[in-house]
C-alpha cells in the first residue's frame, strides 16, 4: 500500500483529508497550519478510512464519518505501507 502525505494549506476547518488515487494508492493532505497533535490524530483518522475501505461504502458520508469518529484511533496499523512526505513549503 502506498500512502502519500502532503503537508499543505487547507481550509481552517480542515486538519486532514484523504483521496483515493487512480492507481490504488492514497494521498492524505495535512493542514500544515494545525498543531502537530491535531495533525497526528487526523492522519490516524484518515488511515482508518483507508484501512476500513470507506471509499467503497454505500452508506451516506455523514454515517461513514460518525462511524469513523467512533472508532478507536489505531496507532498500530497492522498492514505494512510505504509513504513519503512532501512539504508544500519546499516545493
Amino acid at each position: 500500500m502506498c500512502i502519500n502525505l502532503i503537508y499543505t494549506k487547507l481550509r481552517r476547518t480542515q486538519t486532514a483529508t484523504v483521496i483515493e488515487n487512480e492507481d490504488g494508492s492514497h494521498t492524505i493532505l495535512v493542514n500544515l497550519n494545525k498543531p502537530f497533535d491535531a495533525q497526528r490524530v487526523s492522519v490516524l483518522h484518515e488511515l482508518g478510512h483507508i484501512k476500513h475501505d470507506d471509499f467503497h461504502s454505500k452508506e451516506h458520508i455523514n454515517l461513514i464519518e460518525r462511524i469513523a469518529h467512533d472508532r478507536e484511533l489505531d496507532e498500530d496499523i497492522d498492514e505494512e505501507f510505504f509513504y513519503h512526505v512532501v512539504n508544500s513549503k519546499d516545493v
